[in-house]
């Protein structure tokens, strides 16, 4: 079984939040679904799987449609069966953009942490 910090990652989103990005690093629902999609590369993910994170503050409707509208019309998941999706390749390169965005936010905060210190 996988480990997602579901509360590091609402914080992630916030810090992108409020630099003004809403989409991608800034929203939770895309940050969670990319990670478990990621952390199972070359097996079938089923729903529930995803659900399993996501249900702690958002309801089945609001994911469903983003693994619709987003995940799939975007190319970064395929459909393979009903409820079953497998990552793409160019869902692994989102996956990469969301560590990067991830470290980013890891450095900044230690800098400001630093900067509070400061007398």
């Amino acid at each position: 079984m996988i480990d997602i910090d579901v509360d590091f990652e609402s914080r992630v989103a916030e810090f992108y939040q409020s630099l003004g990005v809403n989409q991608g690093p800034g929203d939770v629902q895309y940050r969670i679904i990319l990670r478990v999609m990621e952390q199972n590369e070359g097996r079938i993910v089923e729903f529930s799987e995803i659900r399993r994170y996501t249900d702690k503050f958002a309801d089945k409707g609001s994911i469903g449609s983003k693994m619709k509208n987003v995940f799939q019309f975007a190319g970064l998941v395929k459909k393979v069966k009903r409820g079953g999706y497998i990552i793409t390749d160019k869902g692994m390169i989102a996956a990469d953009f969301l560590e990067s965005s991830t470290s980013y936010y890891n450095k900044s905060r230690k800098l400001v942490e630093m900067m509070e210190r400061l007398p």
